[in-house]
């Protein structure tokens, strides 16, 4: 596995990428528990996107860390695998756009009340539908972004809704946008 220390991170816009199932959340939990140990979990936000486990796809940051200890943790109730749960194009893009309305707020709030570093697990989850821009803006707006954002290609099949294309695209996107950018395979 990759060892990427806090240190490596700070002051910088990281983005991991991957294949389902490759370690991204592990280890953005790693960077998590580090701050913790330093001592600075006060200045970081983390929000998770992350669908519940549902096979070897999903998982939780919560499920995973031990102690959230002054991390600022912004999660939905409830978020959605769309391509895994939706069995036609409409329950698909239905399950995004309620991904969607779930996440929304939580962006705004992190923008009106900014932290220095951001964690966000699985932001693709809100690309499915979500306007890229708000989510840019809370890249930008912090001093230190390590995300993780699903680029792969086990879960292909999104019922002929056109969120697998909007994805990967708005991945790319954002891939532009950050300083460093770490595929896991």
């Amino acid at each position: 596995m990759l060892i990427l220390k806090l240190e490596d991170v700070l002051g910088k816009k990281v983005l991991i990428a991957g294949e389902a199932g490759t370690g991204k959340t592990m280890l953005l939990v790693k960077l998590l528990e580090e701050a913790n140990a330093q001592s600075i979990s006060d200045a970081v936000t983390l929000i998770d996107l992350a669908p519940k486990k549902i096979g070897e796809f999903g998982g939780r940051v919560a499920d995973y860390l031990r102690q959230i200890g002054g991390i600022r943790l912004l999660m939905p109730v409830n978020v959605f695998a769309p391509r895994l749960s939706g069995k036609t194009k409409d329950e698909v893009m239905s399950l995004a756009e309620k991904n969607r309305e779930a996440i929304e707020p939580l962006l705004k709030g992190f923008l009106s009340k900014p932290t220095r570093i951001l964690f966000i697990n699985d932001l693709t989850i809100y690309l499915h539908a979500g306007d890229p821009e708000l989510l840019e803006k809370c890249i930008e707006v912090s001093e230190t972004f390590v995300g993780t954002a699903y680029y792969g290609t086990k879960l292909q099949d999104d019922k002929g809704s056109g969120i697998t294309l909007r994805e990967r695209m708005l991945a790319e996107r954002i891939m532009k946008k950050v300083d460093k950018v770490i595929f896991l395979e």
